[in-house]
């Protein structure tokens, strides 16, 4: 496969993830990049909204198809929040403070979101979803990953994501859904038909 495909990401956990999926997995040529430009993220309420705008935006820019990811945690009794502000809590609040205000909260009900958005210039994005559902564990659990992967609990397990990721990588990875699989296989049919 010689066409290269454009990453854009500074997030350190985002470019591991690329790298283990996208080009030991699927072998594909990438480039992650950090544009000489802002890649804008609007305000949204789903972090497919940001992702395929960021997309967008950055394909009429840059000139070349692009692919851009968001990842959101969706907090029941918190009314969804911090959803697609999740950076943003992790940059203002942190995972300590964060915990500490959930401490008093029962309902611990949350969803986590992951996609990707690939757009070329001129066209609209094409978005690929996926996620699970959980829970907000009491304390923090684990050194690996984002803030929300401390503790987050994905149904059906009593671990992290950031314990269940020391672990097995690969298992972890299925409780962010399929949104990197769908898309590296659309992605490879694409360049076959080419």
């Amino acid at each position: 496969m010689q066409n290269k495909l454009i990453y854009l990401t500074t997030n350190p956990h985002k470019v591991q993830e690329a790298n283990e999926f996208l080009v030991k997995k699927y072998g594909f040529n990438l480039e992650i990049m950090k544009p000489s430009f802002e890649v804008l993220e609007i305000q949204a309420k789903t972090c497919g909204e940001v992702a395929k705008f960021s997309a967008k935006y950055a394909a009429e820019k840059l000139g070349v198809p692009v692919l851009k990811s968001d990842s959101g945690l969706y907090i029941e009794a918190l009314g969804g929040l911090p959803g697609p502000y999740n950076a943003y809590f992790d940059k203002q609040i942190g995972t300590e403070k964060f915990l500490d205000m959930m401490k008093d909260i029962p309902n611990r009900h949350a969803k986590l979101e992951h996609c990707f958005a690939y757009c070329e210039p001129g066209q609209e994005p094409i978005l690929f979803t996926g996620g699970s559902t959980g829970r907000i564990s009491y304390e923090a659990k684990g050194e690996k990953g984002r803030w929300h992967d401390k503790f987050y609990i994905p149904d059906g397990e009593e671990k992290t994501l950031s314990e269940l990721r020391a672990i097995n990588y690969e298992y972890e990875a299925q409780f962010w859904g399929h949104a990197l699989d769908d898309f590296a296989k659309w992605y490879k049919e694409k360049l076959e038909r080419k």
